[in-house]
């Protein structure tokens, strides 16, 4: 997980889109006179905020600062906000796709509008916040379409919704689960990228660049984000299987119960050899009772699949390190990325220590 700032430079703009996320959601309020859509409202500020860290808004400035540009000022703060909304937008979708009861320690919207209205049916939760994610995205567009004279800011724009087509495909693929990827360990990374790597990290730090004017450096960028976002995934998927959910703030073992794209699971399977049927049973009975889940955890352990991720997403760090030196950014934004970069090994090292603790 990233360090709340990893510059200090960043904290000031990041209150400042902080408070924009805010407003946006907050001047929603006026469209409906319902109280259930004042808890709607509330609701999704409470998911808002549960955040500490901004990650995408973070790789938005450090984005500029790595191109020579400010680390604060209208148009990055701007592009910043429009790219957490969009990932706030992707987080609601993806709990109504995986019927999840938490996000970031909250409840998740379907289940604080179901908690707000008792005769309010599941179809109606799960559809209202359907449309709350929507406005969502809505909010996102106004933020990020371009407002003319800045140089870079269309290609950054463009770039972001480039983005979101290829995180549309991913998610489209990572519905339909594990099948046909087999044991290709290429086509999984494609996936993630997809479905995670190239909107979450690739194209904020990428947009940064383009609206300080350094655009050239966008080629080491994407690829910086991508090895950080794949690495990010993966210790996220790993923290699904092993972690707990008080630990992680969202529902426990959705990867494996809906047969999504995951690294853990990719290991699991690949390594479980007589056992692989048994995993694949538990995603099409969408359950678990008491004696599955004390054979997943020693298949878990005999395949070393905490191991496997851990070397895994250690050596996607490593690449990021690797790119990210020598690409010509600014020394500032490469101690920025550097403390991403640790903070995520870190990250990964408390998931790991988890899984020990069982």
């Amino acid at each position: 997980m990233a360090p709340k700032h990893a510059r200090p430079e960043l904290e000031a703009p990041l209150a400042r889109v902080a408070h924009r996320v805010d407003e946006a959601i907050e001047g929603l309020r006026p469209y409906g006179q319902s109280a259930l859509w004042g808890e709607a409202i509330a609701a999704t500020l409470a998911l808002s905020r549960a955040t500490t860290h901004l990650l995408r808004a973070q790789l938005v400035l450090l984005g500029s600062m790595a191109g020579g540009g400010p680390p604060e000022g209208a148009t990055p703060e701007r592009l910043a906000t429009g790219v957490e909304l969009l990932h706030l937008f992707l987080l609601v979708h993806d709990d109504v796709m995986d019927n999840a009861a938490l996000r970031r320690g909250k409840p998740t919207l379907r289940i604080a509008l179901a908690s707000a209205d008792p005769d309010l049916g599941a179809r109606e939760a799960r559809d209202l916040a359907i449309v709350m994610g929507n406005l969502l995205h809505v909010l996102a567009m106004r933020h990020l379409m371009p407002q003319g004279g800045v140089v870079g800011e269309d290609d950054a724009a463009a770039l972001v919704l480039e983005a979101c087509c290829r995180a549309g495909a991913g998610q489209f693929h990572d519905l339909l689960g594990m099948r046909g990827l087999g044991d290709d360990e290429d086509a999984l990374r494609r996936e993630i990228i997809d479905k995670a790597a190239f909107h979450a990290f690739a194209a904020p730090f990428a947009a940064g660049l383009y609206v300080a004017g350094a655009g050239r450096l966008s080629a080491r960028a994407i690829l910086w984000g991508s090895h950080v976002g794949l690495a990010f995934q993966g210790a996220d998927d790993l923290a699904d299987l092993v972690g707990s959910p008080a630990k992680t703030g969202k529902d426990a073992l959705r990867d494996l119960l809906e047969d999504r794209t995951s690294l853990p699971l990719f290991f699991l399977k690949r390594d479980a050899g007589e056992d692989r049927e048994f995993v694949e049973g538990l995603a099409a009975r969408h359950m678990l009772d008491i004696g599955d889940r004390a054979h997943l955890h020693r298949l878990v352990r005999r395949c070393q699949v905490v191991d496997a991720c851990a070397a895994w997403v250690r050596g996607e760090i490593a690449a990021a390190a690797r790119a990210r030196e020598g690409a010509g950014f600014s020394p500032a934004a490469n101690e920025g990325l550097a403390a991403i970069e640790q903070g995520l090994a870190a990250h990964l090292d408390r998931v790991a220590a988890s899984a020990d603790d069982d």
